[in-house]
């Protein structure tokens, strides 16, 4: 140690003497965090002072044509940390790392003498301290404290030793301050390639705080500065690219890569000059290593501009290359780009097929005008076109920037530029080919759908009986909008779902799979409820779902109702809805996310009562709470929004609407609850009732717009039987729960006008039987989606049969597995296995025993058992359930789960 500590200061020393012992500038790099460059008062803007900048650049000089290498925070901090283009450093996708061999930037200096030090967010958060600062502290994701710590440490600092100073904060970075001051929503000006709501103008006013902010601290740290380091300070300004709004960050418009910097440094830079010159942050790690009197390494992308700072150079580039690559599944969407000193800007999309998503578009959080942009884009032609513009891009894009300088106005179809195009092409290939860019595009992206793939609504109703419905024989309400589908649309009569209890069925629904395989088999509940019976805590988000391959495809996504795969009672930490492909969510006491949770109002005089079994307790989203009576009432409004959304920017759509209202408690409208005697049945109707009505407005919404009727499909079920003592599934046996007919034979209803076969309309499919996995296989066919690779799907495709076309069935059996806490009564038990196979429904307990036979054509209520009768089928049948069980995991229901199985 003692040896190397002598070969370092040998190494110092002799740097010192190769450079005549010259004095070395101590420098400072102030970098600030998501900031667009004109918004600030130095480059032109009237309604944000940035008095610090101003400060300092009438103290030195302004470059008005500075870039970014990239517009995403990592690819950005790595360019300037290691002087090379993203292709060349490894760090292309936003958070990943350059190449751990490659020299960085504090190596260039430390071996000239200086102490590298950084606070805050000077590469990406953690990664920089792998850069090799001597010291690097408070880097992590706004960690405010990072400026006044480097205040504090630059004051007691006491060393002879050259230093450079990199001070990150994370203003303007969102999320951007509540408070707003003197920025008053109704004063700020909307930019003109944005859409102007109240909602813009009142985040753009929490934006313009946050680079107040940002400014504020660039002003302390630049005195304290100036004050302990001296006249001979080398101070250096910059952000790392544009701000999160549409058309900036992840963007190679100019308000993503156009960059501030403002260079000071006494006696050595000419006082409040502003240059022309074209520069990029690849140019600052050799300016410094210039600065510093080092010689400027030759083997990377940057080219010091030393010269320019010193006056004896106007220019610098000919033309400013820059890429992007993506951020995570977010923002996958590869883009290369050159703009040149006259003002052209070339822009390549690798993959215009691909749909232009970022966290804009889905983070609320952080962007919560965007729905507002939705909202008018449904009724305004200008921000309709402004929302696709974002959303849809061309292979190419050409501007000239000085006169367009919001690249509203793409040339590239404009004859007259025909030779400018074709150079520019070639100079984009030609700097490709140097870097040898690998165009890879990180992460899954997301595909234009074509807006004529049919849209999906699932309305899976939770708790409902199979003759609960009228136009399913129900005689104690009149389910009168449900009704008008089932009389236009195709009903089916052998329809089963997976599980006779909520999670697993919804789980079947969502993946294709047998719910067995994710080891959720009875609702979820409580952790410690969750493990004693086997189960686990949510759906893996690794399943196949549905939803996620439609949203890769280019669908919008939404779920709003009862979702039940995880994130109940005490089990917060369970993914949200988003997180399984939903673009859009809003759930209820069962699920993360946005929820209505509801008010039990009985009417008695009391005050309403919470429902939300924990829910309230576990954060991860806003919470609305609502009269229970009219929470699907919510679910629907919502869903209108989101069909609207997508209708304005152009998507199909799949859409989720779960309500829970006839499952337990009930609680209807006054006006249907005061027509009752209160008994659960009479409740249960009611509730039915009122749902009924609340779904029609959806309903209604398709059915009156003529592309919607014509492109829509409506698939209405229930998720199993009904709760004992409130809905019927007369004839059959059984209710939920139960593994008999009545809890799993649900309804089925599809509709579609305009796709559907004519003749089936209107007409009930007795012949074929079917389940929930094929529902969802088949729904991969009807909307042209992929498959999910590397997975095999439970389900069988039976399009052609939910279109009316065919009645065809399943070809395979159908099995169940009773919930693990559901074993019935002594009087009667409930069966452990079943399997539906043709016209046979076969039970058996895990022992062999409790065999019962049912011809389901000739005893659909399950009277006669005719296992004595048919051996054979008994015997094929039983090993068959057998052969299935055996390859799923087991829980606490059969005897053989083993305690250690217990472990999630």
């Amino acid at each position: 140690m003692q040896m190397t500590f002598k070969v370092l200061l040998f190494l110092q020393l002799l740097t010192t003497l190769v450079n005549g012992g010259a004095s070395k500038p101590d420098m400072v790099i102030f970098l600030s965090d998501d900031h667009t460059w004109r918004d600030s008062s130095v480059y032109g803007s009237t309604e944000i002072n940035t008095p610090n900048m101003s400060r300092l650049a009438a103290e030195g000089m302004t470059f008005d044509n500075a870039f970014v290498a990239s517009p995403s925070c990592a690819p950005s901090r790595a360019a300037l940390l290691t002087g090379l283009y993203p292709a060349r450093n490894g760090a292309e996708a936003n958070h990943s790392r350059p190449q751990a061999d490659l020299k960085k930037l504090p190596a260039y200096l430390q071996e000239l003498g200086y102490e590298v030090v950084s606070f805050g967010k000077v590469g990406h958060y953690r990664q920089t301290k792998e850069y090799g600062f001597d010291i690097a502290r408070h880097f992590n994701y706004h960690e405010d404290i990072a400026i006044p710590q480097a205040i504090e440490w630059l004051k007691a600092r006491d060393s002879e030793q050259p230093l450079c100073l990199f001070v990150g904060t994370n203003w303007p970075h969102v999320p951007w301050p509540t408070e707003t001051g003197d920025f008053k929503p109704e004063n700020v000006k909307v930019p003109p390639h944005h859409v102007s709501t109240p909602v813009s103008r009142a985040w753009r006013a929490k934006y313009l705080a946050a680079i107040k902010k940002m400014d504020t601290e660039l002003g302390e740290v630049y005195d304290v500065a100036r004050e302990k380091l001296g006249a001979d300070l080398f101070f250096l300004h910059t952000s790392d690219h544009g701000a999160q709004w549409p058309f900036g960050k992840w963007n190679l418009y100019d308000d993503g890569i156009r960059t501030p910097l403002i260079v000071s440094w006494p006696g050595q830079i000419e006082k409040g000059v502003h240059s022309q010159a074209m520069v990029s942050w690849i140019d600052i790690l050799p300016t410094l290593v210039d600065v510093a009197g080092g010689a400027v390494p030759e083997k990377i992308d940057g080219r010091s501009i030393l010269p320019v700072l010193k006056g004896k150079r106007t220019s610098h580039r000919d033309v400013i290359f820059t890429t992007h690559s993506g951020d995570g599944n977010f923002n996958v969407y590869p883009i290369r780009a050159a703009r040149t000193y006259e003002g052209w800007k070339y822009i390549r999309n690798l993959h215009p097929e691909f749909l232009f998503t970022s966290h804009v578009t889905s983070s609320t959080a952080d962007s919560g005008y965007w729905s507002s942009w939705l909202e008018k884009a449904v009724s305004d032609e200008d921000a309709r076109q402004k929302v696709r513009r974002y959303l849809f891009r061309p292979r190419e894009e050409l501007y000239q920037v000085t006169d367009d300088p919001y690249e509203q106005h793409n040339l590239v179809d404009d004859p007259a530029q025909v030779e400018r195009l074709a150079q520019l092409r070639k100079e984009v290939n030609q700097w490709m080919g140097e870097t040898s860019d690998p165009q890879t595009a990180f992460g899954t992206p997301r595909r234009i759908a074509d807006s004529e793939r049919p849209n999906i609504i699932t309305v899976f109703i939770d708790d409902m009986g199979w003759s609960d419905l009228s136009c399913y024989g129900g005689k104690v309400t009149q389910t009168e909008n449900i009704d008008r589908l089932a009389n236009e649309g195709l009903r089916f009569t052998n329809f089963y779902v997976n599980s006779p209890i909520c999670s697993p069925s919804r789980v079947a629904l969502t993946t294709g799979q047998y719910p067995q395989r994710w080891k959720i088999t009875s609702y979820l509940a409580r952790r410690k409820a969750n493990r004693e019976r086997g189960l686990a805590q949510w759906l893996d988000p690794a399943a196949p779902v549905l939803a996620r391959q439609l949203n890769e495809a280019g669908y919008a996504t939404g779920h709003f109702g009862k979702w039940h795969m995880g994130g109940q009672r005490d089990v917060g930490n369970a993914p949200l809805i988003t997180k399984y492909g939903f673009d859009r969510s809003l759930t209820n006491f069962e699920g993360l996310g946005p929820r209505v949770l509801p008010l039990k109002d009985a009417y008695n005089g009391k005050p309403p009562q919470k429902h939300d079994l924990g829910s309230a307790d576990l954060g991860k989203g806003p919470i609305f709470w609502e009269d229970r009576s009219i929470v699907t009432a919510a679910f629907v409004k919502e869903a209108l929004t989101f069909i609207d959304h997508a209708e304005a920017t152009g998507q199909p759509f799949f859409l989720n609407l779960w309500p829970d209202d006839v499952h337990s408690p009930f609680f209807p409208p006054e006006v249907l609850r005061d027509a009752t005697d209160e008994s659960k049945r009479a409740l249960y109707y009611t509730v039915l009732d009122a749902m009924d009505q609340q779904l029609g407005l959806l309903f209604d919404r398709v059915r009156n717009d003529t592309r919607l009727k014509n492109n829509t499909l409506i698939l209405i079920a229930s998720d199993n039987g009904p709760e004992e003592g409130a809905g019927l599934a007369k004839p059959l046996r059984g209710a939920k729960t139960w593994l008999y007919e009545g809890g799993v034979r649900s309804p089925l209803i599809v509709w579609g006008p305009g796709l559907l076969n004519p003749a089936a309309a209107g007409t009930t499919n007795r012949t074929s039987v079917l389940c929930a996995l094929d529902v969802n296989r088949s729904l991969y066919t009807v909307t042209g989606a992929e498959l999910p690779s590397g997975v095999t799907l439970d389900g069988e495709d039976l399009a052609e049969t939910l279109l009316g076309k065919s009645e065809a069935g399943r070809k395979a059996p159908i099995f169940w597995r009773r919930p693990p806490d559901r074993p019935g009564t002594k009087q009667e038990p409930n069966p452990d296995l079943a399997v539906r196979d043709g016209k046979w429904k076969f039970y058996m307990n895990y022992d062999g025993n409790g065999k019962q036979l049912y011809d389901l054509t000739a005893d659909v209520s399950e009277t006669q058992n005719r296992a004595d009768d048919y051996p054979e089928i008994v015997a094929r049948l039983k090993q068959a359930i057998i052969d299935w069980n055996r390859e799923l995991p087991a829980d606490a229901g059969d005897p053989a789960w083993e305690p250690s199985a217990k472990k999630n």
